[in-house]
């Protein structure tokens, strides 16, 4: 599993948790919200309906004053309570009414009107307990209808508390529901990242502790996502290559120790013979003895500059010095220096009629073409012909040095440039190190130029040396 689809994955589970989440209390609040708005319109009307119940009372018992005191006070409360009465009628008739007590309203609604109409202006002057009566009935008749319709509203208050509540009950388990499915993806969410992330991070920063303490063989385990995978793998392989770059450099060094020891032995074969407390030998005895000395010296001063040079080109620290030579010139100069001792093979230059100016440090190409040569002729154990050739391409000059030698692999050819690489066909045929070709590029590179080969198996390889002519070289 990949980070990006772990991470995805949990934000898709929290964003659908908190989705039905909201969605739930959206659904909840929107229906809540009606019914408290229908209980607001039934408190209204309940509010409407006691205040036609006590205008009601107030109008009949002013009716009453009228008839036995006629004093003009009750008429005037009378008509206050009348006309407070059309109000509220009024106003309960602005209230939404549902379709079971639209009936009881209407049924109300007629009763006092009827009882307002027989309660005129001549009712003060009507006398007699038959109209006393009359009156009465009427009051209870249309008290009573008041009363029905206030028990229906509040029977509906209480039916729509109810829903309320069920609602609120609902929305308090999906609540907690979804709160404990939030918290379980959490969980989740943090032992998938424990399990796939944490662990194997740690696994990895164990691993480069240990290498780093001088456990070399330290390797990380290739566990959790995608990509520690890859780190850890990555690691493995670097681990493992530096330890195959240390074995190669403890054989490098334990092949010049072997390489020193061979001149170092006649050194001191020789020394052997000079030594203070024996006479001197003659002159013409002496003479080879010291030029040998000096040759055996100076084989271990050049092949310890040639340490010193890799280990420079290895650090980046190739320095040029810049000169224009003819590039046909550098070659001749390499093949007449191998040609007395290739007495096997055939070495073979091919040169233009117009000399070649190439802008270049000429003892690092010199080194260069020495590597080539002297591999053209080491990996051609059976002789044969070794040709060099200069030529001018464009802005490019190209030396080839072709062999009809052991070959290299199409395989191996992409890594024949690497530092120790050695292909297994010519580790058979000839002892060596793999820095030659890799410090031969570096050199080239550091010109702007390139090195390139073909080659293949048993049938020989040409190697092209390609430089910037003198008008396009770097300049120091």
């Amino acid at each position: 599993m990949k980070l990006k689809t772990l991470a995805a994955a949990s934000t898709a589970w929290l964003a659908a948790l908190a989705l039905l989440t909201a969605s739930g209390f959206t659904l909840s609040t929107t229906y809540i919200s009606r019914e408290v708005g229908g209980l607001f319109n039934i408190v209204r009307e309940v509010r409407s309906i006691t205040q036609l119940e006590i205008h009601l009372l107030s109008h009949e018992r002013e009716s009453a004053r009228i008839a036995l005191t006629h004093l003009p006070e009750h008429v005037r409360a009378r008509d206050a309570a009348r006309r407070e009465l059309s109000r509220w009628l009024e106003d309960a008739r602005e209230r939404p009414a549902t379709a079971d007590s639209a009936g009881v309203f209407e049924e109300a609604e007629r009763e006092i009107e009827r009882y307002l109409a027989t309660h005129t202006e001549t009712h003060e002057h009507r006398q007699g307990g038959a109209d006393a009566m009359v009156s009465h009935d009427e009051v209870d008749r249309t008290f009573a209808a008041l009363e029905r319709l206030l028990a229906g509203r509040l029977a509906e208050a209480r039916i729509a508390r109810g829903r309320v509540d069920e609602v609120n009950r609902l929305s308090e388990m999906v609540s907690v529901g979804a709160a404990g499915m939030l918290l379980a993806g959490v969980l989740l969410a943090l032992w998938q990242l424990r399990r796939c992330v944490y662990r194997p991070l740690l696994s990895i920063r164990a691993a480069i502790d240990r290498y780093g303490a001088g456990s070399h063989d330290a390797r990380a385990p290739q566990g959790g996502l995608d990509e520690l995978r890859e780190i850890a793998v990555a690691f493995n392989e670097m681990a493992a290559a530096l330890a195959e770059q240390r074995k190669r450099q403890l054989g490098i060094l334990a092949s010049v120790a072997h390489d020193l020891r061979n001149p170092l032995a006649a050194l001191k074969l020789t020394v052997d013979r000079l030594r203070p407390d024996r006479p001197l030998p003659r002159e013409e005895q002496l003479r080879p003895m010291l030029a040998r000395i000096g040759n055996e010296a100076a084989r271990c001063d050049r092949m310890l500059t040639d340490l010193m040079e890799i280990a420079r080109i290895e650090g980046g620290e190739i320095e040029l010095r810049l000169e224009t030579r003819d590039a046909c010139e550098l070659a001749r100069d390499v093949v007449e220096l191998y040609r007395p001792a290739a007495t096997a093979h055939e070495l073979e230059l091919s040169l233009p009629d117009e000399p070649v100016p190439l802008c270049c440090d000429p003892i690092r190409i010199e080194q260069v073409l020495n590597n080539l040569v002297a591999n053209a002729i080491k990996y051609s154990p059976k002789g044969g012909a070794v040709q060099v050739t200069v030529a001018s391409v464009g802005a490019e000059v190209a030396i080839a040095v072709s062999d009809r030698g052991v070959g290299i692999a199409t395989d191996d050819q992409r890594r024949l440039f690497e530092r120790y690489f050695r292909a297994p066909s010519s580790s058979r045929v000839a002892p060596g190190v793999g820095l030659g070709l890799w410090a031969a590029r570096r050199i080239a590179e550091a010109h702007g130029g390139r090195i390139e080969v073909t080659s293949a198996a048993g049938k020989g390889s040409t190697f092209t040396l390609r430089l910037p002519s003198a008008s396009g070289a770097p300049r120091a």
